[in-house]
């Protein structure tokens, strides 16, 4: 655009003239202005990438502290469940590690291993004392408190499916837990043939495939534990708590159910030949393809039960008029 003459300027008013030359003197400080805000959005910008970077190194930096963190925990934890320490030393590197694997899920199938390989150094087979009573063949035992501090930590450690760990070989044949708290225990494949288990609390418990043949679970609570394939033949169950217990397979072939308490329980599956079962609440209990030949259901409550018909029942099941249906 070409700038108007002096002759042309001439011409217009004296206002008109006025703000022309307002205006030409007001561009240079309207490119200045420009170039500020211009250098200020530059300036902003490059802050904003220092500040990125700079959160990226703080949060590397936290990671990396975090993992150190955790290895000397993992370090001390194991030194403390060492064998020449006390039981109490040991409980506490025990709960320990359980602590390390919520924080760090990718400690846990180590934690897992160590935690098998410490039951496994300490079950029966490791020379327990074992007691002699006229009553029983064989010796009973009784496991250590940081035993049971194991398989209960063991019990809580998050995994996934396969990778299990698998107590195949734990030996806990006769040993003495009355009383004790089991509750989310992990003692899946585990031997606790003749175990006393007497009012123990192992309710969540991971009981799948264990060995519980002849075992004491006299007024024990087992309910949510899951009992999946687990081996109960003979086993003394009376006035057990299982409400809602997974029994999906288990044998409880002669078992002795006597007042107990399966109120929900899964019992599909389940092998319940010659158990008595007198006075029993399995009131909603699953019975899809359960075995109760000859099974004694006197007095029990099968109210609201699931997978099989009264008929069904009353063909196999030795029943009375005090059975509920």
């Amino acid at each position: 655009m070409t700038p108007p003459t002096q002759a042309e300027l001439d011409t217009l008013p004296v206002k008109d003239r006025q703000e022309l030359y307002d205006t030409r003197r007001q561009r240079p400080w309207q490119h200045l202005t420009s170039l500020g805000v211009l250098f200020g959005v530059l300036f902003t910008a490059g802050g904003l990438v220092y500040t990125a970077k700079t959160w990226e190194t703080g949060q590397e930096t936290l990671r990396t502290t975090q993992q150190q963190q955790i290895t000397d925990r993992y370090t001390r934890a194991v030194e403390q469940i060492g064998a020449d320490k006390s039981v109490e030393v040991r409980i506490g590197g025990l709960y320990a590690l359980g602590r390390i694997t919520r924080d760090s899920s990718a400690d846990a199938t180590t934690v897992e291993e160590i935690m098998v390989a410490y039951i496994l150094e300490h079950d029966g087979k490791t020379g327990a004392t074992r007691t002699f009573t006229p009553s029983e063949d064989v010796p009973s035992w009784k496991p250590g408190a940081d035993v049971r501090t194991a398989v209960r930590v063991l019990g809580t450690i998050p995994r996934a499916g396969w990778g299990t760990p698998i107590l195949f070989t734990a030996d806990f044949v006769s040993a003495d837990w009355r009383g004790v708290n089991l509750r989310d225990a992990y003692l899946s494949y585990a031997n606790l043939s003749r175990a006393r288990l007497n009012v123990a609390d192992l309710a969540s418990a991971d009981l799948s495939h264990t060995v519980l043949t002849r075992v004491n679970l006299f007024g024990a609570r087992l309910s949510d534990a899951n009992l999946i394939g687990a081996n109960l033949t003979e086993a003394e169950l009376i006035h057990a708590y299982l409400a809602d217990a997974v029994l999906t397979d288990a044998y409880l072939a002669d078992a002795v159910l006597t007042g107990a308490v399966l109120t929900g329980a899964n019992l599909t599956g389940a092998d319940l030949n010659g158990a008595k079962l007198t006075g029993a609440d399995l009131r909603g209990a699953v019975l899809t393809g359960a075995d109760l030949t000859e099974a004694h259901l006197n007095g029990a409550d099968l109210r609201n039960a699931k997978g099989m018909s009264p008929e069904q029942i009353r063909k196999v099941a030795i029943t009375d008029s005090t059975t509920k249906f």
